[in-house]
């Protein structure tokens, strides 16, 4: 009797002394993996987002700690995202091998071809940088639970589009630039749970939602002419008219952690 009373002390004191030394870490670092939903969201008559995308995250995580209720998470990570779109009108871009050229660029191409765009799928890889605020429990036991509030700011990299015109024909793998904008951001909020599997180290489930607030299209150029950068255009009266659209990104993201 007493010797298992003891025991139960004995496994009561080791999982109290692991949870203190990790609520006494000031930063815990680790690598992050995960997987998010897009749903995109575009407010034009020209296009329509064939929901939902998705993405796949991977990447670096750092915890700073102030208290052991309260720290400030960062990182990098990078998204590789997919994301689909409908046309709705007759639009068109002009490009030669697997480049798609904006209106600037196209004027120093002697020969060219148009393609008439009716379905894409686009395939941009994003650097991310998290910004969050975290909010800690104590541990209980092995677990302790946590929400996070902040911003995910996105600066993009790479983008690829795979597109089908009105006949079925494919354009595949096309290098595009200047299309999305350079950077857009969302501002979230996610729960989950801490896990002490080992010493001081745990792994994070965690859960979220992030709301879009920038355009991920670039917008009219600031300096020049307005429509320098984009690629798709109408025509109207034999008149070419260039187009961008409001294109916003919320996500629902899940992610697991291992921190050291």
């Amino acid at each position: 009797m007493y010797k298992h009373i003891f025991l139960l002390f004995s496994i009561l004191n080791c999982i109290n002394y692991q949870a203190q030394q990790i609520e006494d870490k000031k930063i815990q670092m680790g690598i992050v993996l995960g997987s998010s939903l897009n749903i995109n969201k575009s407010e034009s008559k020209i296009v329509k987002a064939n929901n939902p995308g998705y993405d796949f995250t991977i990447g670096m995580d750092l915890i700073k700690n102030f208290n052991r209720n309260l720290g400030f998470n960062a990182g990098i990570e990078f998204d590789f995202s997919t994301m689909k779109y409908q046309f709705q009108d007759s639009i068109f871009y002009d490009y030669k091998e697997n480049i798609i050229y904006s209106k600037s660029d196209k004027n120093n191409l002697e020969t060219y071809k148009q393609f008439t765009l009716l379905e894409r799928k686009q395939k941009p890889i994003f650097l991310s940088i998290p910004t969050m605020f975290i909010f800690k429990t104590d541990f209980i036991g092995y677990n302790r639970y946590f929400a996070k509030f902040g911003m995910r700011h996105n600066f993009i990299l790479k983008e690829f589009v795979t597109d089908i015109d009105v006949k079925n024909n494919i354009n595949d793998k096309m290098k595009i630039s200047k299309d999305l904008a350079f950077y857009s951001g969302s501002i979230g909020i996610t729960g989950g749970t801490e896990w002490n599997y080992s010493g001081s180290s745990t792994i994070q489930f965690e859960l979220g939602y992030f709301y879009g607030i920038t355009n991920l299209q670039r917008n009219d150029a600031i300096i020049g002419d307005v429509d320098k950068h984009k690629t798709l255009y109408i025509k109207e009266n034999n008149n070419i008219i260039y187009k961008t659209f409001n294109n916003t990104r919320n996500q629902l993201s899940f992610k697991i952690s291992f921190l050291f």
